[in-house]
């Protein structure tokens, strides 16, 4: 008996980004409308219209960890620093999935042509290359999470034999 999978095609998360370089913080004219540029050119770009202050000192640095909750999703960087955003009031722009997504507004809303933001459109659909490019980022990441783990054992052993 075959097994059916059914196959979703995933927006863009910050997951995917953590380890990319932070090139640039871009402020547009109105205060709340400022963007994170990662390596590669993809933004993370701030909706929420109360939020008017945008993080600093980040250029160089790099996505450490993210934490996601009904409350906020909060992004920690290689220099120490921290930003929480309002879980569905940010948006994630990159060039390989073709536009801009709502990574945390439930998919079903948007099938439904409901956007987090009224002003706003729902999610952008992806491009036919987005599958690949997402699977790439994955092992990229991947790769990343294991060179890390081997370089802590091998400071741990370091540490180990040093005491």
């Amino acid at each position: 008996m075959s097994e059916t999978r059914l196959e979703f095609v995933q927006k863009p998360h910050l997951s995917l980004y953590i380890g990319k370089v932070i090139t640039d913080v871009i402020q547009h004219p109105e205060p709340w409308k400022w963007c994170i540029v990662l390596e590669g050119g993809v933004e993370i770009r701030n909706k929420d219209r109360r939020e008017a202050w945008k993080p600093e000192n980040l250029i160089g640095h790099k996505i450490k960890t993210i934490s996601l909750s009904e409350a906020d999703t909060t992004i920690r960087f290689s220099n120490g620093q921290k930003w929480s955003l309002t879980p569905t009031q940010y948006a994630i722009y990159d060039p390989a999935y073709g536009g801009e997504a709502y990574p945390q507004w439930p998919g079903e809303l948007e099938d439904a042509g409901i956007p987090s933001h009224p002003e706003e459109e729902v999610s952008s659909p992806p491009s036919a290359d987005w599958e690949r490019q997402r699977q790439a980022l994955e092992q990229e990441a991947d790769q990343r999470i294991s060179s890390e783990a081997r370089d802590w054992m091998e400071e741990d052993q370091r540490e180990q034999r040093d005491a």
